[in-house]
């Protein structure tokens, strides 16, 4: 009987624990900076979230780490940046630890955990532990004990590219916001396209914030609203050009607003309502979440907690922020960006490239495709617009409280090369603290996977980071006197540190007139010790050559092959390609070769096709 009777207490004491943890729930929008009424936007009103800013936090610097949803939503699952587990480049699924998911610890500790109902992790497989729920059926009052506390996602995609990639013949003809009332951000030209792309996405805010209402309203019928602290933000930038998948501000700031009821409000850190200036990221989330619940943070996490009294320990404010950029479609155009103070510094590792690289998701948006016209036209007026289409910098660094549309790149001011110098440290610093395994090209990632997963890779050394960041380093940066330096790393054994050594070259040859490349390095071509997407990108630097012969031919096998690297070479040499554009045609005609729209794109750089042509008619092509 005493051995029932301790039983039963022991049952009970658990039972109060549960109901003695807030709720969460996290309502999640896509694809969407702070065009918030709340955070200044003049253009629409969006009521729900300023209600529920006015009661809560709203935070002015929060950011999504990556500038695409996938590894967006693989940080903030893991509490570990996409780049160190080789999650970073959209929509390519890695093998990732089974423990790196923090709702396991959630589910541990009593909560119910429903997710409604995207994932989109980069993971091959998502553990069955992650989720007592993930469908779009998935609801936290499906739980069976009332009890339970809940941890809940829903997921809304009304402010999703998907709306503004429809073709203007699509759209219903109505907007809330009258063309000539719309606000053009100054780094794009204000082209008609443009205006009425601002205020098609606009009317989606304001369904979205509708749905805001709904949900909050669902909360208070099955009683939970005074038990559950609620979290909105979005995946990542906006959808205006120069948003979503460009390192920029516009890129990775979101709105986060987060509110507490009475009686969760002591775990807020801070009086209420308040607005928080803060660098928070979405590596923060899974340890602040699971501050909220009381549960202990697995060591594998390398976010900090931001709310509750743990937030505001010294250690877990952060006085800088890191943000990554992977790939434009199937160019891989890697970028690391740290925030420091009023500064913001992007470093483009491939700087050969520009912004402007066509990718055939984003292409679709008429406002790109406008831009795009214009530029080829010769049509645009000013500089800021002119620079979306030319080989990126090495380095982009802003004042971000002066200038934060980041216009007034001061990377090669004299006056703050002292600040330049301190980002750069602190930037490296954090890619080699964290193993950025992001810096290894895209196929041969693919090699190296079957051996595990490239976190593991990278902390048992068989994926020698440092030397790899030091490689890209060095590749990214215009300068002649590393010639040779390149040349040593296309002979390493690591095929990473070869495929550096090629970007390397690619830059000096496109951007800074090097026009010869000896016929050791043009004999690499058919090296079997070199990996093809360091072929590819040889091929592209014999291109930029006055004899480009051997580069067009070896891209053009490798298309005919259907290797994505070598049609994104191709691609970004322009009118060069135009000696194989005759066979181009053909293959543009070939039913085995996928990757017409990057056909379709060279053929236009070569004058060969009008720019009409860049899709098909009803052609529609998924993100």
């Amino acid at each position: 009987m005493k051995k029932l009777f301790t039983t039963l207490t022991i049952i009970f004491h658990l039972v109060a624990q549960a109901q003695d943890k807030p709720n969460i729930l996290w309502l999640v929008t896509e694809d969407m900076s702070p065009y918030l009424s709340c955070y200044g936007n003049t253009m629409i009103k969006t009521p729900n979230l300023d209600k529920l800013a006015s009661e809560g936090i709203r935070y002015t610097q929060a950011h999504s780490n990556s500038v695409y949803c996938s590894p967006s939503r693989s940080t903030l699952v893991a509490g570990k940046y996409a780049i160190s587990l080789g999650t970073d480049i959209h929509r390519e699924k890695r093998p990732v630890n089974d423990s790196f998911y923090f709702p396991i610890y959630l589910r541990q500790a009593g909560y119910y955990c429903t997710n409604n109902s995207k994932q989109d992790y980069n993971n091959i497989k998502t553990p069955e532990t992650v989720w007592n729920e993930s469908s779009n059926k998935a609801n936290y009052f499906n739980r069976t004990d009332k009890s339970k506390p809940f941890f809940a996602v829903y997921n809304q995609a009304i402010t999703h590219m998907t709306r503004v990639v429809t073709p203007l013949s699509e759209r219903d003809k109505k907007r809330t916001v009258a063309l000539e009332d719309v606000i053009v951000p100054r780094y794009i030209p204000d082209l008609p396209e443009v205006r009425n792309d601002i205020s098609w996405n606009m009317d989606a805010v304001i369904l979205m914030d509708k749905w805001i209402g709904q949900k909050i309203e669902e909360l208070k019928e099955k009683g939970e609203y005074d038990n559950t602290i609620i979290f909105f933000y979005s995946d990542h930038g906006g959808t205006v050009p120069r948003g979503k998948a460009y390192a920029y501000q516009t890129g990775t700031l979101v709105p986060l607003i987060i509110y507490f009821p009475p009686k969760w409000r002591h775990l807020a850190g801070m009086p209420l309502p308040n607005v928080s200036n803060r660098f928070v990221s979405f590596v923060d989330f899974a340890p602040t979440v699971l501050s909220l619940a009381g549960v202990t943070i697995p060591s594998f996490i390398v976010g900090k907690p931001f709310l509750t009294d743990a937030g505001n320990k010294k250690e877990n404010i952060k006085d800088h922020l890191l943000t990554f950029r992977a790939n434009q479609g199937p160019t891989y155009a890697p970028a690391r960006s740290v925030y420091y103070g009023d500064y913001h510094l992007i470093w483009n590792f491939q700087s050969a490239y520009p912004n402007g690289t066509r990718q055939n998701y984003q292409w679709q948006m008429p406002a790109q495709q406008a831009w795009d016209v214009a530029n080829k036209e010769g049509k645009l007026t000013k500089e800021i617009y002119k620079r979306f289409w030319e080989p990126l910098p090495a380095f982009e660094l802003y004042n971000i409280r002066k200038d934060s549309v980041e216009i007034v790149n001061l990377a090669n001011d004299p006056a703050y090369i002292r600040e330049l110098n301190r980002l750069k440290a602190l930037l490296l610093n954090e890619l080699h603290k964290q193993k950025d395994v992001g810096l290894l090209p895209p196929q041969y990632r693919r090699v190296l996977q079957k051996q595990g997963d490239l976190f593991s890779l990278a902390k048992s050394k068989v994926i020698n980071t440092d030397k790899i960041i030091e490689a890209a380093s060095l590749a990214s940066q215009r300068d002649k006197a590393n010639f040779n330096k390149l040349i040593t790393y296309l002979h390493n054994n690591d095929p990473a540190i070869q495929y550096w050594g090629a970007s390397g070259l690619c830059v000096l040859t496109k951007v800074m007139a090097v026009t010869s490349l000896a016929k050791s390095i043009r004999a690499l071509l058919t090296d079997e010790k070199i990996i093809k997407e360091t072929k590819c990108l040889l091929a592209e630097a014999i291109v930029y050559t006055p004899d480009s012969k051997d580069g067009l031919n070896y891209l053009l096998e490798e298309a005919k092959r259907n290797y994505a690297p070598a049609f994104a070479s191709l691609q970004n040499v322009g009118s060069l390609a135009k000696p194989i554009a005759k066979h181009l045609q053909i293959l543009l005609e070939d039913k085995n070769v996928n990757q017409k729209f990057f056909i379709r794109s060279i053929l236009i750089n070569c004058d060969v096709l009008p720019y009409s042509s860049l899709y098909v008619q009803g052609e529609k092509v998924a993100d």
